[in-house]
């Protein structure tokens, strides 16, 4: 399946939107510091690029899949060099937390020799653009 460029941009701004939208940067989020700390650096809007090229590579991987399921270790290496290794973590956690990543309930080993996780359990997601589609509102508004 092939997607436009502009339509996989448009997709990864609205799935950023959903992700910042669904626990406001400086609120706590059930007393989960990471969530917070995950908030706060998507949040952040010296970080949109980034989280815009994050998102991008995950969802390509995604639909790729016939399954529409993803992991770290498939889409990595497609990663821009300039992306900060802490957003990735953070961006995969508010997209988990906005639904549109969901856990299969499986892992796989990681292949990540670069931050040390070669062997580590990953798990495998799926991509659900459902919840993207019930929250199209919410983003509108915001973005108005």
């Amino acid at each position: 399946m092939t997607v436009p460029f502009g339509d996989l941009v448009a997709l990864a701004r609205a799935m950023v939107a959903q992700a910042r939208a669904t626990s406001p940067a400086g609120l706590p989020d059930d007393g989960e510091t990471a969530a917070t700390v995950a908030a706060l650096l998507t949040a952040e809007p010296r970080n949109e690029a980034q989280i815009l090229a994050i998102v991008t590579v995950i969802v390509r991987d995604s639909l790729a899949d016939p399954f529409r399921e993803t992991t770290a270790n498939r889409w990595r290496s497609l990663l821009p060099n300039w992306v900060q290794p802490q957003l990735i973590g953070s961006t995969v956690n508010r997209l988990r937390a906005a639904g549109l990543l969901v856990h299969t309930g499986r892992y796989v080993r990681s292949t990540d020799s670069t931050g040390r996780n070669v062997g580590k359990l990953q798990a495998v997601y799926a991509f659900d653009a459902e919840a993207l589609r019930d929250h199209e509102p919410q983003a509108q508004a915001a973005a108005s």
